[in-house]
């Protein structure tokens, strides 16, 4: 990891930096020949599913930073090492930020609208899908490219749901049993393919995918916006930020990374969505806009039951 740092630097300090279920992350700070210094964070990764958790986190940030540099942390390297072939990191440049202060709408929204309308028309297969298997949290994502939208939500929906009904081995759920087919058959079908029929089509852009004001934070300046710990792919970009589209209080406005800004914990809402809207328009057919991302929704909550399954809450939502 040394290597990957200026050359001639000297390490001053090194220090945990946030929280996180399932890797270590530190602040490391280097004194340069000439005086200054330079600060960076490290993500570190150990075990089965430490290559994967780094790689996720590098080739999701170095994509979005491709398109969003000025809100984007600059990732500077990924390896493994030396000495401890078992561990495995991911450098990025450390941007100090302030904890507890949600930016306005317009700062918010202009970094999401950034990412999306730059990358608009830009994946590099011309399909939906990302060049890794992403990590939300330490759950594998299958990233296959697929030309159609419709196919790629419903073949990592199917992968989900397998996935969240062995988590929760031992409790069945007679109700999700009974409404998997449905889904599948009849809602699915209803409210994705209308984006890819009678001359309609979707086309991929880059998402960040987990938007939640943890993951969108001003600044030291108090006027810059950094957007940070992607989970990328490219999609639909109303199905961005499946993350907390939870106990809705809106009916009309909200996408796949735009959910977090329906959601009563955390104080976003219509402005944020209208903000949003200035950069990129929604989706035709426009009428079911509000009923898409209520399905794009259900993703992040079974995600979300899948990591946690001790908590019958997110289950039950």
């Amino acid at each position: 990891m040394f290597k990957a740092l200026p050359e001639g630097g000297k390490v001053v300090s090194v220090k945990p930096s946030g929280m996180s279920d399932y890797c270590s992350t530190y602040r490391i700070e280097v004194e340069l020949p000439d005086g200054s210094s330079q600060v960076f964070f490290e993500k570190e990764g150990s075990g089965d599913n430490g290559p994967g958790l780094v790689e996720s986190a590098f080739t999701s940030e170095s994509a979005t930073y491709e398109f969003a540099p000025e809100y984007v942390p600059r990732p500077v390297a990924l390896g493994t090492y030396k000495s401890r072939p078992d561990k495995h990191f991911f450098l990025a440049q450390f941007v100090e930020m302030i904890d507890d202060d949600v930016p306005e709408a317009k700062d918010y929204m202009a970094a999401v609208g950034t990412l999306h309308s730059r990358s608009m028309g830009k994946s590099p297969t011309g399909m939906f899908g990302f060049p890794v298997n992403t990590r939300f949290g330490d759950l594998e994502q299958d990233n296959t490219w697929t030309a159609s939208w419709e196919e790629y939500w419903t073949r990592q929906m199917n992968d989900f749901l397998d996935k969240e009904k062995a988590a929760h081995e031992g409790k069945e759920s007679a109700e999700l049993e009974r409404l998997r087919p449905l889904f599948f058959a009849k809602v699915l079908p209803r409210y994705l393919r209308p984006m890819e029929s009678n001359g309609r089509s979707v086309t991929p852009c880059l998402i960040h995918a987990d938007l939640w004001p943890g993951n969108v934070k001003y600044t030291s300046d108090g006027e810059t916006v950094c957007m940070y710990d992607a989970c990328a792919m490219w999609a639909h970009n109303e199905g961005a930020c499946v993350r907390f589209l939870v106990s809705c209080h809106f009916a009309d406005d909200s996408s796949v990374d735009l959910g977090v800004f329906r959601n009563p914990r955390y104080p976003l809402g219509k402005g944020y969505l209208k903000a949003y809207h200035i950069h990129v328009p929604i989706s035709e057919p426009e009428e079911d806009y509000d009923s898409r991302n209520q399905l794009y929704m259900l993703r992040n909550q079974i995600l979300l039951s899948i990591l946690y399954p001790y908590d019958e809450k997110l289950r039950d939502m």
